[in-house]
């Protein structure tokens, strides 16, 4: 769409109206409403880029009230997701906010992925620090195109697309194989999906399968500069991975479940990188305190 004054009229509002005034809109995306998953309802939306930021407009399902409205700004961004599993599109952005980190969770149709990819990785150049090759180069050393050839191919093509973002380079990886456990004898229960991690010039990038459906992506950046450090708790046969994300004096956690040799060869590559890491006790190891009374 050319203005907001395009959209349709559950996604206006006075306040609508001043956000679009102050800012210089770059693109606009409508999304009409939506059966997500044959049964759950998604109202009208919108998209409204910045040059340096995004505003989401959720329309209500009540009528004669105001969208939800949702302000985000690149420089604050401590990490964006986006889950594509066939028609299924998810996409969740974590930010600083005013008083407490803002989160911005939306579905939609993977059709528009197509006019949502550009605007949203114009969106995470507002947290580069580090600077990066000539516009429109990815930069693989001989150690990176060693490691991307023995990947999976469907992973090699994921970080080819969507790992490495234009300019940026990338310096470590490390790749999980899917892993499950046994169930009920005969049956094996997934317990983690296939997981690449790769470190680039600017973030920390997550692309994974969804546990249960394979025919799909789910990715994640992360701003090295929005890393405070990494933590890594035992938790059985598997380790629980916390990335810790700080903005000013807001904090979330980024976590994922790994494998204890995923994690060690993650816990050297990051350490080389002088990132901040901490070991935490196996939880099944912690003592326990019986109380008689």
């Amino acid at each position: 769409m050319k203005s907001v004054s395009d959209l349709a009229t559950e996604l206006q509002s006075p306040a609508v109206t001043t956000l679009a005034t102050g800012e210089a809109l770059q693109t606009i995306i409508a999304f009409p409403p939506q059966i997500q998953r044959g049964r759950h309802y998604v109202p009208k939306q919108a998209l409204l880029f910045t040059p340096t930021g995004v505003i989401h407009l959720l329309a209500s399902i009540w009528p004669d009230q105001e969208p939800q409205v949702t302000h985000i700004n690149g420089g604050d961004l401590m990490y964006m997701k986006a889950t594509l599993l066939l028609l299924y599109g998810f996409l969740e952005i974590v930010a600083q906010g005013q008083t407490s980190p803002t989160r911005l969770g939306m579905e939609f149709n993977t059709v528009a992925w197509y006019q949502l990819s550009r605007p949203l990785r114009q969106l995470l150049q507002a947290t580069k620090t580090t600077p990066s090759t000539p516009a429109g180069e990815i930069s693989y050393s001989l150690a990176a195109r060693q490691v991307l050839a023995k990947l999976p191919l469907k992973f090699s093509n994921g970080a080819k697309l969507y790992g490495l973002l234009p300019g940026e380079e990338l310096e470590e990886s490390v790749f999980q194989p899917g892993t499950w456990k046994r169930w009920l004898l005969l049956f094996r229960q997934p317990i983690t999906a296939n997981t690449l991690l790769l470190l680039t010039s600017n973030y920390v990038v997550v692309i994974q399968e969804e546990l249960k459906v394979a025919q799909g992506w789910i990715f994640s950046y992360i701003p090295r500069n929005s890393i405070a450090g990494m933590q890594n708790r035992p938790c059985g046969l598997w380790n629980e991975l916390s990335i810790q994300l700080k903005r000013g004096d807001q904090s979330v956690d980024y976590k994922l479940l790994l494998k204890s040799e995923a994690v060690e060869t993650w816990r050297m590559q990051w350490m080389r990188h002088d990132g901040q890491w901490q070991d935490l006790p196996d939880e099944a190891e912690k003592p326990t305190i019986e109380i008689i009374g």
